[in-house]
């Protein structure tokens, strides 16, 4: 007589762990079978596969090598649809919208991608640094794929299909530059090794699905403020730098806004870590540093920002209610007005090894004292504070320009900062220059 089914104690293999109710299509119930009967072997196999959820949620989790990531994305195994990713751009709207990962980076003049954010990643990887890179996405999308899952194995077979990044681009394209790179030239990289592991997450969601799930991870969840990720980083050294500036100047100490990445009207404070962080950025040569040059720069500029906040009380701690003053008539602690004195900070850096320390603090103080309040400036037949938002000076070079409300606005960009620069350089270098002067050099 027929056993019923129940009474196994485990189910037959025709079955176990293979039946398609409850699955996302594209499951097969038996193995392909090769000519002579064997099981074919597939185009990737998810080893030690970990299941959550059925159906539509259905989640798989396993941990894979940096060569297997690699090995994947060479056989033009892994995509990105640029229809639900970050996309193509306007100026380019008949690019290909599936693209390769075997292909490398997009090209930027077609797609909106990042290569440096792939590129520190690639750094990082190779020089050993520490990366928080899991989990990376995969998704295979219902009806258009063939796989077999194999629970008494942990194991999905992946016979045909194309898995796409639904997020993690720049992570996938990061590891594998740092995969060709240590390819290339092994012994110049011995912090990086090709069994290096990553956990991934493959899902099972139709291609709109896949959008939802990139503007859910992009856009419904709150991106960290800049100043706040730049606080809690300890792996970035001109963030470091940029903590250890505020630590040693008495007039920056609990005057960096390290939460947000805006100062708004009732915060006294004088600076965000991100651009405290910018302007270090613009002070170090080529805009880098090693953790061990942090402590003794950061002493430095900390002394010379001090010496400037002698000049301008403004740039220390005061009140709510002078900063909101402060704010509204002057553009001494504006965050263009800091970039500028980020220039000056790093010109005063180069005097130092000429001069040394005691001359450079000597000619220093009296090219700070030009900037002091008190000083008087003339400019097409207005004279007062230089910082003064009344001054047209600043209006000539570009730095405020007319409201559509009225009056004027500050503008914020590598433009005027570095016109910033070169005007707060100029005024320092030479005693009695006349701003009208400025406005031709720096025009």
């Amino acid at each position: 007589p027929l056993i019923p089914l129940c009474s196994f104690p485990e189910p037959p293999l025709s079955v176990r762990g293979l039946s398609n109710m409850g699955m996302p299509k594209g499951f097969v119930s038996e193995r392909p079978k090769s000519a002579n009967g064997k099981d074919l072997a597939g185009r990737f196999s998810c080893e030690d596969i970990q299941w959550t959820g059925s159906g539509e949620d259905l989640l798989g989790t396993f941990t894979i090598t940096a060569r297997e990531l690699f090995d994947a994305a060479e056989s033009n195994l892994l995509w990105t649809d640029q229809d639900v990713q970050r996309g193509v751009k306007p100026e380019s709207p008949d690019a290909p919208r599936l693209l390769s990962l075997a292909d490398g980076y997009p090209n930027p003049k077609n797609y909106i991608f990042v290569e440096q954010n792939a590129d520190e990643i690639a750094d990082k990887l190779l020089h050993g640094r520490k990366l928080y890179l899991s989990p990376l996405i995969w998704n295979l999308r219902p009806g258009h794929f063939e796989a077999f899952r194999d629970d008494e194995n942990e194991r999905l077979t992946i016979y045909s299909g194309k898995l796409f990044l639904p997020d993690s681009h720049h992570r996938h394209q990061g590891i594998l530059k740092a995969v060709k790179a240590f390819q290339d030239s092994p012994s110049d990289y011995p912090n990086f090794s090709l069994s290096k592991q990553f956990k991934v997450d493959i899902y099972f969601l139709t291609k709109a699905d896949e959008g939802n799930f990139f503007y859910d991870k992009n856009q419904l969840t709150r991106q960290t403020a800049k100043s706040k990720a730049f606080d809690l980083t300890t792996d970035d050294a001109l963030s470091l730098l940029a903590k250890e500036i505020a630590r040693n100047s008495s007039s920056l100490k609990g005057n960096v806004n390290r939460v947000t990445d805006r100062l708004t009207t009732r915060n006294a404070q004088v600076v965000t870590l991100s651009t405290l962080r910018e302007m270090s950025k613009a002070i170090v040569p080529q805009g880098e540093i090693s953790e061990h040059e942090v402590e003794s720069v950061a002493a430095l500029v900390a002394s010379f920002f001090d010496k400037l906040a002698e000049k301008r009380p403004v740039l220390g701690r005061i009140s709510v209610e002078d900063r909101v003053v402060s704010r509204r008539e002057s553009l001494a602690d504006s965050a263009v007005a800091m970039h500028g004195y980020a220039s000056l900070a790093r010109e005063y850096m180069s005097e130092l090894p000429r001069l040394g320390t005691k001359h450079a603090e000597e000619l220093w103080d009296k090219k700070l004292e030009r900037l002091s309040v008190g000083k008087i400036y003339s400019f097409n037949g207005w004279s007062g504070d230089l910082f003064d938002k009344t001054n047209p000076f600043w209006v000539a070079i570009g730095i405020l320009k007319p409201s559509n409300r009225g009056g004027f606005s500050q503008v914020n960009n590598g433009a005027t900062r570095a016109a910033m620069g070169r005007a707060l350089r100029l005024i320092c270098a030479t005693s009695g220059f006349e701003l009208k002067n400025l406005e031709q050099d720096i025009g």
